[in-house]
């Protein structure tokens, strides 16, 4: 049997037969434009990962993966040293990074920051317990909790044409050899593993250093980017701040969102704009436990839907691990064959199985008589007025209709005889004039009354993962304004 070839190989073959072809084009502090050719990738791989591999065994880099050439080609590095490597955000906070490198500490003998000059620098750790297994990288998980989970990928990585990208990914409008631009942050698992499959399938990418709407929109027309993924703020943001045209999304063969739920009127008005067969939306786990995978028409024919399995059978379960009837809500399981890619985590987490090979991280959903799947808020996120069960998602889609309204959040507010209110934070388009009691008598027409939120406070933003999901332990320092 013929052995599939190493990241390794794969770039020198790449810049062996394309030499001058773009590989990665990224912007420097002042937004100038930067090229790589695959001569050039493959000259600073090789130069970068000859000094990786002489760490000592048991070691893992850790780079901090802004959007820059520089970060990527450090992480394209380490998997061809085949030396496990971590997406760090630059802007973690202290104490956050601190946790997570001694998380990272417990499973590796040696931890190393790469810097953009490409010598590793050891963090001095206290001594773990190292891990045998091998890795081929990791990625921080648990973005809507506040708690960090490092999820590993077992390695070493290896280029197999027919699984590069994966099947579910090449659905979505994915061709070898396409352009492509990535907006969200290499330290979250979907951009991450985007440039990997990307740039092991010849792609020519564009890295966005940061998102603007209107410089996303830009970059699509001046690269005409054929495929891109991103998430529902970022889809929501474009809309209603770039106001693209059709015309200038032409290039686009496909869109992929992921992550965070996507509320109604931001999908129906990317389907309008692209057109339901050029819209995708998949849901997974940075667990690799399987997925679903849903195109605009399906969800057209059942507003909500993310999806059916896709090379992944679903369960859905009551509290006593007992499937539930259709239309039933329980906690959703899934089981793929290929359980190869299926990470675990660092430490004593673990995600919870099943004896017969189903897997969850806890998200809770129904099923219809076609096994397409409905996600629903988690048991502990709603919100109970006068015993009344409400859920966020709900008071949140009804006020992202309102023309005005950029971002919002609900949450419980205490209650001397309710025990619990609605109320909402809320990010307003600039300039917007709206007034609380605009929103409320908006919400009066769509909600029932103790749905309707009694509190509306205006803020700057909403505090988000890279992921575009709600960090709710994070909302009490949100900046707040007065309207």
């Amino acid at each position: 049997m013929t052995s599939l070839p190493s990241v390794q190989q794969r770039i020198c073959d790449l810049a062996r037969d394309e030499p001058a072809r773009t590989a990665l084009v990224g912007f420097d502090a002042e937004l100038t434009e930067q090229t790589l050719s695959w001569r050039e990738l493959g000259g600073l791989v090789e130069e970068t990962a000859s000094v990786l591999r002489a760490l000592p065994g048991s070691s893992c880099v850790v780079v901090e993966a802004a959007n820059t050439l520089r970060a990527a080609t450090s992480i394209v590095s380490a998997l061809a040293a085949e030396v496990p490597v971590f997406p760090l955000n630059p802007a973690t906070p202290a104490a956050e990074r601190t946790i997570l490198l001694r998380q990272l500490g417990r499973r590796f003998a040696r931890i190393h920051l790469l810097p953009p000059d490409g010598r590793p620098e050891r963090v001095d750790l206290p001594p773990g317990s190292p891990d045998d297994r091998t890795a081929a990288y990791l990625l921080a998980t648990g973005g809507s909790t506040g708690v960090p989970k490092i999820a590993v990928r077992p390695g070493p990585l290896r280029y197999d044409a027919a699984r590069t990208p994966s099947l579910p990914i090449r659905q979505t409008g994915w061709r070898s050899g396409q352009r492509q631009l990535i907006v969200g942050p290499l330290f979250h698992a979907a951009p991450f593993t985007t440039l990997i499959d990307s740039v092991l399938d010849r792609n020519i990418v564009v890295l966005q250093p940061f998102f603007s709407p209107q410089w996303t929109v830009e970059l699509v027309a001046r690269y005409a980017v054929e495929w891109m993924q991103l998430t529902p703020t970022h889809m929501r943001e474009i809309l209603l701040l770039a106001r693209p045209e059709q015309s200038g999304m032409a290039s686009l063969r496909a869109v992929l969102h992921t992550a965070a739920r996507c509320d109604p009127e931001t999908k129906r008005g990317w389907i309008d704009l692209l057109g339901p067969e050029r819209l995708f939306e998949l849901y997974g786990a940075t667990e690799g436990i399987g997925m679903t995978l849903s195109r605009g028409d399906e969800w057209l024919a059942r507003p909500g839907t993310v999806g059916r399995g896709f090379l992944t059978q679903l369960r859905v379960v009551d509290g006593e691990g007992r499937p539930v009837p259709p239309g039933t809500v329980g906690t959703v399981y899934m089981r793929t064959a290929q359980t190869g890619g299926r990470s675990a985590y660092v430490g004593d987490q673990v995600v919870r199985t099943t004896p017969d090979g189903f897997a969850t991280v806890g998200d809770r959903g129904r099923l219809d008589e076609k096994g397409y799947l409905f996600l629903q808020n988690r048991g502990d996120d709603l919100i109970n007025v006068g015993g009344e069960k409400v859920d966020p998602n709900e008071v949140e889609a009804a006020l992202l209709d309102h023309p005005d309204v950029l971002d919002v959040v609900a949450l419980g507010v205490p209650h001397d005889t309710l025990g619990s209110v609605i109320g909402v934070r809320v990010v307003l388009r600039p300039a917007s004039t709206v007034h609380r009691v605009d929103l409320a008598a908006h919400c009066g027409r769509r909600l029932a009354g103790y749905k309707i939120p009694k509190q509306f406070t205006f803020v700057d933003r909403i505090p988000r993962s890279a992921a575009g999901k709600i960090q709710r332990w994070r909302l009490d320092t949100a900046g707040i304004r007065q309207d």
